[in-house]
């Protein structure tokens, strides 16, 4: 189908621009990742000096090697691992939390307590408003309780108020960078559907033209050149000579155009082919930050309406797994059989138990029975979700 194609590789390239060429090497996740690696890296050279030179020993040098590359660990985890669990994300998160408590609890200037705010950076989108609250008075907590140890009741009060506000900023600025990350992978996903369906409808228009144009031609143009050339037959019959001649030239060039009338309305009708692999290649090239991996064969459906409910089931199985899956790829495959059409869609996100039937899924089942074919959809706990399609011819 040239026009989904044509769309959204259209799409694809009127984009504006980056606002600058930074913005095209260093996204705003980028750039936490990176924070949080330096500022983990920063907080440990006052203490591992003091365990170097002797200062900070026994249980609590120990402590403070295991925390700190418990606290290294997990959030490199995080950043590059990519978890796709939610428990298996929030036990690492509560892990660089616990780690960087005890960090503080044993250091002998709390410098760690930096570690804390790269902690509460990424509760935004992880746990509610409410519970990082919480944590994060919790987290002050332990900062203001050694800092009253080391110094007293006003350092623990003037350091406890500064981290509090550090951990605020960096929540708000992580919550901010989350809904700008979801809002943005939303409106490319937007402009995709919108993209696809305007060519669907595009390509329905032309199929529905073509056919209405052959159907005339048929219908008007081949139904009076086969009454002309009845006419021409009878008046070749009951005519002599000359004009006779000239009679069945005229019914053989009538014969002739007719044949043509009909070869046209046949390629009219013949070349109104989906051509399904490559509107599903479209569809998966404007996926983001999900990697589809097609593969179809020179699918073609004859039927517009099979066409569309094929395509508009790819659609919304991208869809569904870009937004609720939390995979990293998508698979799909399109192949024709004897008696039809088997679309066949699992990616390796989370899973569910049970499934939902929302708006998506329903349409999707609704599309294929009312073809005569069926939609079954199958997902467990960590191993991703599955969607089996069938078309009969």
């Amino acid at each position: 189908m040239p026009q989904v194609t044509a769309a959204i590789h259209d799409f694809r390239h009127t984009r504006p621009p980056p606002l600058s060429p930074y913005n095209a090497r260093m996204k705003p996740a980028d750039w936490l990742t990176a924070a949080g690696l330096v500022t983990w890296l920063a907080s440990g050279v006052s203490s591992a000096l003091a365990i170097a030179g002797g200062r900070l020993t026994g249980v609590e040098a120990s402590a403070w090697l295991v925390a700190f590359a418990a606290f290294g660990i997990a959030f490199s985890l995080i950043c590059f691992a990519r978890p796709r669990g939610f428990r298996y994300h929030l036990i690492l998160v509560l892990t660089q939390s616990f780690a960087g408590a005890v960090m503080v609890l044993v250091s002998r200037d709390g410098i760690a307590g930096a570690t804390l705010v790269v902690a509460a950076a990424q509760l935004a989108g992880l746990v509610p408003s409410r519970v990082a609250a919480v944590w994060i008075a919790l987290q002050t907590a332990v900062i203001a309780a050694r800092f009253w140890w080391l110094d007293g009741p006003v350092s623990a009060l003037i350091v406890g108020g500064a981290y509090l506000g550090f951990q605020m900023f960096a929540m708000a600025t992580s919550t901010l960078e989350h809904g700008e990350r979801a809002a943005r992978e939303d409106l490319a996903l937007a402009n995709a559907e919108l993209h696809a369906a305007q060519a669907l409808l595009a390509e329905d228009s032309r199929v529905a033209e073509r056919l209405r144009i052959s159907r005339d031609l048929h219908d008007t143009l081949g139904h009076h050149l086969t009454a002309l050339s009845l006419q021409l037959d009878v008046a070749s019959r009951l005519t002599s000579g000359a004009a006779a001649e000239r009679v069945t030239e005229a019914h053989a060039l009538t014969r002739l155009l007719l044949s043509d009338v009909r070869a046209v309305v046949s390629r009219l009708r013949e070349s109104g082919h989906f051509d399904l692999g490559a509107a599903i290649r479209s569809l998966a090239e404007a996926a983001t930050h999900l990697q589809v991996h097609v593969d179809v064969a020179d699918v073609t459906v004859d039927d517009p309406l099979q066409a569309h409910a094929i395509l508009r089931c790819v659609q919304e199985v991208i869809t569904n797994t870009m937004r609720h899956a939390q995979a990293d790829n998508l698979w799909i495959s399109v192949q024709r059989r004897d008696d039809g059409v088997v679309l066949t869609a699992r990616d390796d996100g989370r899973g569910v138990d049970a499934v939902t039937w929302g708006n998506g899924l329903r349409g999707m089942r609704e599309r294929f029975e009312e073809l005569s074919g069926r939609v079954d959809f199958s997902s467990k706990p960590g191993a991703g979700f599955e969607v089996q399609a069938f078309v009969p011819k």
